[in-house]
């Protein structure tokens, strides 16, 4: 007896039931899953889309949610926030060689991307300034771009990089090539637009999202709607708070950011400047508008505190006096130690978490990596496997930028002072000089409170030198923790006992 089966439902979008009180849930099945809508997300998708990739971008409320407010304009340029010369400390001076090939390479193809797209971009530099204590180091850093990666930098003297800027704060600068400020919410508008066009279907994650990575195919279930993959991209920060701790951990730092106006200013430079090491500020110009984000040792809570932290960076640099700070504000951007975070976790899953805020260098070379490994099989993502941890969390990891930041701090104030000694007013050798007044109370109470704050802030010196150290020794174990357990040889068995003599009685 011949019996006739219903026809089979279509692979993609077929609705089956579920063992779930909520009812049946859509069934989503793709090639690639890519999670999170950035720049990094948004390049993946179109490009495998084009390559022929069946590809379902998972958007995280909604596909435009990835624009950050940020004042500052993204930049496109080779290179990473990490120096070179700690680089090829951590990696290897080839390994290190290579990723700055491969980073310029990225910056290259992403401005032609970005041409096509039609998107104006411009003004045109990316300038890394040093204070007089760092000028030495960013000197070195350029000499060192130089033998690696020829033609990317050029090294600004004090008096250029003053006509430049309009200030005297800065030493040296060292100017990266090439690099080109874009409006971050047009190009990611373009980037929707084009990678629907290449046949990439958006799916909007609301609500609750579990994920089970762990076998061939990989599952993504919502509410009502489940994703079916054989490959998972998780990009940028938004998807990794979204999968949490568990699935991703995502180091974050805070920030503060906001606007001035300053009327009458005359700094020609209309690129963006970066303050070397992996603390300090950025900044660029928009006629007279000064667009400014700074690092804080603690994160603000208010945005009176988020203004007057901005008012007191800026006036480091330019007369901003007590100019009102417009859109002040604080947040946590991703910190993943200078270096971005792309490494294959599961097999068949992928993750890309570039460091800060507009770094749209490290986004398309996190796409363009990982799209030669899923189509072209190249292992060279795993270049960046030691940086796969990220920076330190929890508490150990506050403890360590907070030190850090008040090392850099407190090692620039010191040197400003060691810089211009005080001068003692001068006598006229004829007139006597006056007796010292009679001590009162008040003034001795005043004394005694002013020569406790001064020891007060030499103990603070003292103790954050302490901390600092501290914190880079935690920083450096835990990033070679995993390459010791990798690299640890299997003990022969009895091999210490028999080289050890054993004890004789007399």
């Amino acid at each position: 007896m011949s019996q006739t089966s219903a026809p089979r439902p279509p692979a993609h979008d077929a609705t089956v039931p579920e063992r779930s009180a909520a009812g049946p849930k859509r069934i989503i099945d793709c090639d690639v899953c890519v999670v999170g809508g950035d720049v990094a997300g948004l390049v993946l998708a179109g490009d495998l889309a084009r390559r022929g990739r069946d590809v379902v971008l998972l958007a995280i409320a909604g596909p435009s949610a990835a624009v950050p407010s940020w004042p500052l304009d993204s930049v496109i340029a080779p290179g990473f926030p990490l120096s070179t010369l700690e680089l090829s400390g951590r990696v290897g001076r080839d390994d290190a060689q290579e990723l700055l090939i491969l980073s310029a390479q990225a910056a290259e193809a992403g401005l032609g991307l970005i041409e096509r797209l039609g998107i104006e971009i411009g003004p045109r530099g990316r300038l890394t300034v040093a204070r007089a204590h760092a000028a030495e180091d960013l000197y070195r850093e350029h000499e060192l771009r130089q033998e690696l990666a020829p033609d990317t930098t050029v090294f600004v003297g004090a008096e250029d990089l003053a006509a430049l800027l309009g200030t005297q704060t800065f030493a040296a600068g060292l100017g990266v090539v090439p690099a080109e400020r874009v409006r971050t919410a047009s190009l990611i508008a373009a980037l929707e637009d084009a990678a629907g066009a290449a046949g990439v279907r958006f799916v909007n994650a609301e609500g609750a999202l579990s994920v089970d990575l762990k076998g061939v195919r990989k599952y993504l279930d919502m509410a009502n709607q489940r994703v079916r993959a054989f490959q998972v991209a998780v990009c940028g920060p938004a998807a990794f708070a979204r999968l949490g701790s568990g699935v991703a951990r995502l180091p974050r730092a805070p920030w503060v950011s906001g606007s001035f106006r300053l009327p009458g200013s005359n700094a020609p430079y209309a690129g963006l400047v970066e303050e070397f090491g992996l603390t300090g500020l950025a900044y660029h110009f928009d006629g007279d508008r000064l667009a400014l984000a700074a690092q804080s040792a603690l994160p603000v809570m208010t945005r009176v505190g988020a203004a007057r932290v901005l008012r007191r960076h800026a006036a480091e640099v330019y007369p901003v006096g007590g100019g009102l700070v417009e859109g002040a504000r604080a947040r946590s951007l991703p910190d993943p130690g200078g270096m971005p975070m792309l490494y294959e976790g599961e097999r068949g899953v992928w993750y890309a978490l570039a460091p800060g805020a507009g770094s749209l260098g490290l986004d398309f070379l996190a796409a363009r990596m990982i799209v030669g490994a899923i189509a072209e099989r190249d292992d060279r993502i795993a270049l960046l496997q030691p940086f796969a941890t990220g920076g330190l969390s929890g508490w150990t990891g506050r403890v360590a930028r907070f030190a850090a930041f008040w090392h850099l701090r407190l090692a620039a104030r010191l040197h400003m002072e060691k810089g211009v000694p005080a001068l003692a007013p001068a006598q006229e050798p004829d007139v006597p000089a006056p007796l010292p007044a009679p001590a009162t109370a008040s003034a001795l109470a005043r004394r005694s409170v002013a020569s406790a704050a001064s020891a007060s802030r030499h103990a603070a010196r003292a103790a954050l030198h302490a901390a600092s150290g501290w914190a880079s020794g935690l920083a450096t174990r835990a990033a070679s923790e995993g390459s010791r357990r990798r690299r640890r040889a299997p003990v022969e068995p009895h091999g210490e006992l028999e080289d050890e003599a054993p004890p004789q009685r007399r």
